[in-house]
């Protein structure tokens, strides 16, 4: 590696003064585009400054920067997560433990009593006081890293776990729900309780959890599952062949759809929402809103299942894969409980109106393709969600609802990493098989998907997600119409308009709550 070392502005420092830890995910700014995510860790305050006057000017003449440590985000041994990892005073240094393995890594160098060596980036605070930043050493885990131009693309605190300080608003509304996550999710009054014999594997769990019909139950079931993730309790989160097989054997196997205690009707036949100027209109937006999140959860955990033996060019998924998704589906099971106990809250519950299973349909339709489903399920209707949760946030906040609006903007906030993820791995795809993501995702749209993706389009927040014009600008999907008719796709995705006329659209994978 060169001696020349070059850096990532990742945040004011003020910012840091949130959580202990957070999860940094960056991006080369130029194609091809590559991933790289790392840890961040805060072990103490600035002295001389608190959290409370940080950003008002009044640090004092003794200031002086905190210790901060950035490293890989997964242990070089077998990729086991590091978030939740225990950090221990050995020999005068500060090392993290991994969970799975017990494996001690310095944050300082990386070096371990084991003889491995995890990789470790410089950080720098520069600047002082209220004009402190933090900068992070570039990725220079690729042959050409010296000479990518990188960007921060995400910067998320590591769960309540972290938090400094605590946040009594988020805690008495319950919206991380991140450390606490069973007794919070329990809302009637005969709650559901974690079965006996549970899975050994992540497999195992993504299986019972598709199988499983009550949403609470399915939100305690995901959080068990990456708990026991995060300590090391499972035997195997990549799953061997062996493994995939048993499991396709059992109870059903793969679920061409997953069961239901609300039945679902055909998307069209759901009630009006109105414009959320009254409660019932709101509870409505809230209801459509939660039932998305019960079919997401369904989703991170079916691609875990349905891809679990997925290969390229005769390499397997990797270990990281497997976890994304799994933390896309507790994300996804926060998401429905803060909207659960928000109908609660407003004198309904889940279950009061009539949902549709449109997202599943889609679902349905790219069950033969990665490729096909990350970029309709995760690329497009993920993606049509951080278009419309502004508006539908905007009418909350006109009508003065502060608790749901602050749902919202949680959920939102997560939207945009899921479009990242999904991203991520699209891009990873496509970088195996030598093709162009943006004409190859417009090609899956037009064979997957029917109608046209419609605006209006939040362009800053898929930006974010690394959702450049390119991939949805004047872009429709051609399923259902018939080609031997003329209406082919014109390079890049486009289509006859007035085949499009007779095309269903995409209001069945997003509610439309504007």
């Amino acid at each position: 590696m060169s001696a020349f070392k070059s850096f990532v502005r990742i945040c004011p420092l003020k910012a840091t003064l949130s959580h202990t830890r957070f999860h940094l995910s960056l991006r080369t700014i130029d194609p091809p585009v590559v991933y790289h995510r790392l840890l961040l860790f805060r072990m103490n305050k600035p002295e001389g400054i608190d959290a409370e006057s940080i950003g008002n000017g009044v640090a004092g003449p003794s200031w002086k920067a905190p210790e901060l440590y950035c490293m890989e985000e997964t242990c070089p041994h077998l990729g086991a997560p590091l978030s939740h990892a225990e950090i221990e005073d050995i020999e005068d240094t500060k090392a993290i433990v991994c969970p799975w393995h017990q494996y001690d890594f310095d944050l300082k160098d990386g070096s371990s009593s084991t003889g491995l060596q995890a990789c470790t980036y410089d950080v720098q605070v520069r600047g002082a006081e209220d004009d402190a930043e933090v900068w992070i050493e570039a990725p220079h885990a690729s042959s050409d890293a010296s000479t990518r131009e990188w960007e921060l693309v995400e910067m998320r605190g590591v769960s309540e776990e972290f938090l400094d300080p605590p946040m009594p608003s988020l805690s008495r509304l319950s919206l991380a729900a991140d450390n606490d996550f069973t007794s919070r999710s329990n809302f009637s009054s005969d709650p559901a309780e974690l079965p006996e014999d549970l899975p050994t594997s992540l497999l195992g769990f993504a299986h019972l959890i598709l199988r499983t019909s009550n949403p609470e139950l399915k939100c305690l079931l995901t959080r068990e599952a990456v708990t026991r993730l995060r300590a090391g309790k499972l035997k195997s989160i990549r799953p061997t062949v062996g493994e995939i097989k048993r499991e396709r054997e059992r109870d059903g196997g793969l679920l061409d759809e997953p069961p239901r205690e609300v039945e679902p009707i055909a998307p069209g036949r759901t009630p009006r929402r109105g414009k959320g100027g009254s409660e019932k209109s709101r509870i409505l937006m809230l209801h459509a809103l939660a039932n998305i999140e019960q079919y997401a959860i369904d989703l991170a955990w079916d691609i875990i299942a349905r891809f679990a033996d997925f290969q390229i060019n005769g390499e397997r998924l990797p270990v990281a894969f497997f976890l994304d998704w799994a933390k896309v589906a507790e994300d996804e099971a926060k998401h429905y409980t803060l909207l659960a106990r928000r109908l609660v809250e407003l004198g309904s519950f889940f279950g009061a109106h009539s949902v549709h299973a449109g997202l599943w349909e889609s679902a349905t339709q790219t069950a033969h393709s990665l490729s096909a489903r990350i970029s309709i399920i995760h690329l497009v209707a993920e993606a049509r969600g951080i278009d419309m949760n502004p508006l539908t946030l905007a009418k909350l906040q006109a009508a003065g609802d502060k608790e749901s609006s602050r749902v919202l903007e949680i959920i939102h906030a997560d939207e945009i990493t899921h479009v990242t993820t999904g991203h991520r791995w699209f891009s990873w795809l496509c970088d195996k098989r030598g093709v162009d993501p943006i004409e190859t995702f417009r090609a899956e749209v037009f064979a997957n998907f029917r109608g046209k993706i419609k605006g209006p389009f939040n362009a800053a927040d898929r930006l974010k997600a690394g959702l450049t014009p390119d991939f949805y600008e004047d872009l429709a999907g051609g399923l259902g119409l018939n080609t031997d008719r003329g209406n082919e796709p014109a390079p890049g995705g486009k289509v006859d308009p007035k085949a499009l006329a007779v095309a269903e659209g995409d209001e069945h994978i997003h509610p439309r709550l504007t």
